[in-house]
């Protein structure tokens, strides 16, 4: 094939990709595609391990936050989102039917409270 016929066939752009990187357009995309998969499932990986171990200390307690629960349903959507299901399905709905204890303040969100309630008195003094 001429030089010609290929600028023809893959255009101007698609020659000068070719011509720095010695991949074509395609080639790129069949590496980017690789490695949204990979990412795709270590994003999958990590969100089955945050239900299997918030919804198994939940489960083992017996009870759930409000806040917890509400976590717990942000991680379950974005793990079904991501074609997840089964095991992780069953531990979340579990969670679900759990009974809702009193609501009990994150004691790290409370430290951080404080300390803004402090800051913002020192610069109101």
């Amino acid at each position: 094939m001429e030089i010609k016929e290929l600028f023809d066939e893959i255009g101007w752009f698609g020659a000068l990709i070719l011509g720095l990187t010695g991949t074509s357009i395609f080639g790129w995309i069949k590496v980017w595609s690789g490695q949204f998969k990979l990412l795709k499932n270590a994003s999958l990986a990590t969100l089955h391990s945050q239900i299997y171990e918030k919804g198994g200390h939940y489960i083992v307690r017996g009870t759930i936050t409000l806040s917890e629960l509400d976590d717990l349903e942000y991680t379950w959507q974005a793990y079904k989102g991501l074609g997840g299901n089964g095991t992780g399905e069953k531990i979340y709905q579990k969670c679900r039917e759990l009974p809702i204890s009193d609501y009990v303040p994150n004691k790290a969100f409370k430290e951080v409270e404080d300390i803004a309630a402090e800051h913002e008195a020192k610069r109101n003094a």
